[in-house]
């Protein structure tokens, strides 16, 4: 009797270890390496995740790199319990065919994280869907060409000499000295985005200079949004080290700060929307459409509500009322911000390095607009400067300001001849920066098959472009074309620093001209003078985006 208790009592205690496994330990995804350790742990691979995140300060990269380690460009992560893996895939031709192909397939990841939190209601936010097909449409035209040169272009201009004003101000003051700039890039990239979205300024760098000059510290409206605007570094720290994401997200719609920052960013953005609102009744009170009146991207959508509200006999919409249209134009601020201001502190990090490429770079541009002087916005947004093209593409290769695309697969579906359930979550390496382990060609899809073809059957790393990945060179962006002319190459290497598709980063347009119109009148207004090996490193801290730890220059005038 005694012997059959004991029995049943360890045939218990191995059934309750056997569901206990079952329930809670890491389920690997058939024929996809993985660290073998990691599935033995209940904690999966967030050990050795938290372990590189706090050597490196970096995921994306460290991470991604680890298919080297397995030979393949695909392996996968036990990231929580209750889980699935994620996959996470290491071959920038992949990449590109799943974010431009394969929509059917794939879809914006929008589980819990910080687009969740912010702006739930944008489009970024949310699935591909009907509905967010029609929410997209209504904001589609203000990244149209002709709305950015007429509209936006002036106001990117105004905060780029903003930008200059103030680094004259700041190597008057600094003997000779490297200065940090990374602050100056967040005010210009905010004055700038601000004024294209809802046509204020906020007077960022006026409030900067004045503190510089008069060494106290100032307390401004435009100050205070930047605080505001910043905060959303604060939540990806949070959702950087979360076991439990839904849980912190639960604890942070409750806190304190949390409420304070709901309510101060509303009543700004709800001040402004009222202010349009009243201005633009004035407008279409009279005759036509009013289009003429459009100073930002809020006018062009606002106009467009009140107008097809009066023409549908209806009241005019209170905007303040309408959570997509603030959402909106709050992801337009937040992801305008800081994605512009990293990738600008990357370029003056790679150009001060790259004394040669930045003298091309300059000379390029004085030979392009016909002098030292700055070129009005018109000329500069207009003009064709292969080199300038080139560079910035090199910077966001090498800076790698998102360091990862993610995906949901949402059909059962295949990445390199891998079987990839429903629901798996996909991490994909944005910038190509390394040779991927190499697979057969047999095992990719028949339009990543497809699209080799269409290029003339070369794979990308066999290209000459491809070569020494690891330096930065706005060479490999360009070839000569058939009358003997030096041009942009933008098919030269896969590049998927915006993603692509449908859900491609929306405001791809803005960011590029905004880059520019920096670029352009930083390099022709100052020389990045190399600096001490202590300022000159390139390591990196990722949150939301992937930034560099230090930045500084040290300026003259060109």
């Amino acid at each position: 009797m005694e012997l059959q208790l004991v029995v049943d009592g360890l045939l218990t205690v191995a059934l309750l270890w056997f569901l206990f496994k079952k329930l809670f330990f890491p389920h690997p995804i058939p024929g996809i390496p993985y660290d073998k350790e990691a599935a033995k742990r209940l904690s999966g691979d967030r050990p050795s995740i938290t372990a590189a995140v706090r050597e490196f300060m970096e995921f994306s990269y460290p991470i991604g790199r680890r298919s080297l380690k397995f030979g393949s460009p695909i392996h996968q992560l036990f990231m929580n319990p209750f889980t699935k893996p994620w996959v996470y895939v290491d071959d920038p031709r992949e990449v590109s065919d799943i974010v431009l192909h394969r929509n059917t397939q794939f879809d914006k990841n929008i589980s819990v994280g910080v687009w969740q939190t912010l702006t739930p209601n944008a489009t970024i936010a949310k699935q591909t869907t009907p509905e967010w097909k029609a929410q997209r449409k209504i904001w589609q035209d203000t990244m149209h060409p002709d709305f950015l040169r007429r509209v936006v272009s002036k106001r990117l201009y105004a905060a780029a000499k903003d930008l200059l004003k103030l680094w004259q101000v700041r190597r008057s003051l600094s003997a000779g000295n490297p200065i940090d700039v990374r602050g100056d890039f967040s005010f210009a990239a905010l004055e700038a985005i601000w004024t294209a979205a809802f046509g204020e300024r906020l007077d960022l760098i006026d409030a900067k200079i004045e503190m510089i000059e008069t060494g106290k510290q100032i307390k401004t409206k435009g100050l205070d949004m930047h605080t505001t605007v910043e905060y959303i570094n604060t939540l990806s720290a949070l959702w950087a080290g979360s076991f439990w994401p839904a849980f912190t997200r639960w604890r942070l719609l409750r806190s304190k700060e949390y409420r304070e920052y709901t309510r101060g960013r509303n009543q700004e953005v709800d001040r402004i929307l009222r202010d349009a609102t009243a201005r633009f009744q004035q407008v279409l009170n009279g005759s036509g459409d009013g289009e003429e009146h459009d100073t930002c991207a809020m006018d062009l959508v606002l106009r467009r509500s009140m107008l097809a509200a009066q023409k549908a006999g209806k009241p005019v919409p209170d905007p303040t009322k309408d959570v997509k249209m603030r959402d909106e134009l709050l992801l337009f601020i937040y992801a305008g911000h800081d994605t512009t201001a990293t990738s600008l502190s990357w370029f003056v990090k790679f150009i001060a390095h790259n004394q040669e490429a930045q003298t091309k770079l300059r000379e390029a541009l004085r030979s392009a607009f016909s002098g030292p002087s700055i070129p009005p916005v018109e000329d500069l947004i207009s003009a064709e400067i292969p080199y300038l093209e080139a560079t910035m593409q090199e910077t966001l290769r090498c800076g790698g300001t998102a360091g990862r695309v993610m995906r949901m697969a949402t059909v059962d579906t295949e990445i390199l001849g891998h079987k990839i359930p429903a629901g798996t979550e996909i991490g994909a390496i944005a910038a190509t920066k390394w040779f991927p382990a190499p697979v057969p060609e047999e095992s990719r899809s028949a339009t990543s098959r497809a699209a080799v073809e269409k290029n003339g059957g070369l794979d990308w790393t066999h290209s000459p472009s491809a070569q020494d990945l690891e330096q930065f060179l706005p060479e490999r962006w360009l070839k000569i074309d058939e009358k003997g002319g030096e041009i942009f190459d933008a098919g030269a290497l896969p590049q998927n620093a915006f993603g692509g598709g449908p859900r491609g980063c929306f405001g791809r347009r803005l960011a590029m001209m905004e880059l520019r119109i920096m670029i352009t009148l930083t390099v022709m207004s100052f020389k990045f003078l190399p600096l001490p090996p202590e300022l000159d490193n390139f390591q990196a801290t990722e949150l939301l985006l992937r930034q560099p730890r230090q930045c500084f220059v040290k300026l003259e005038t060109a």
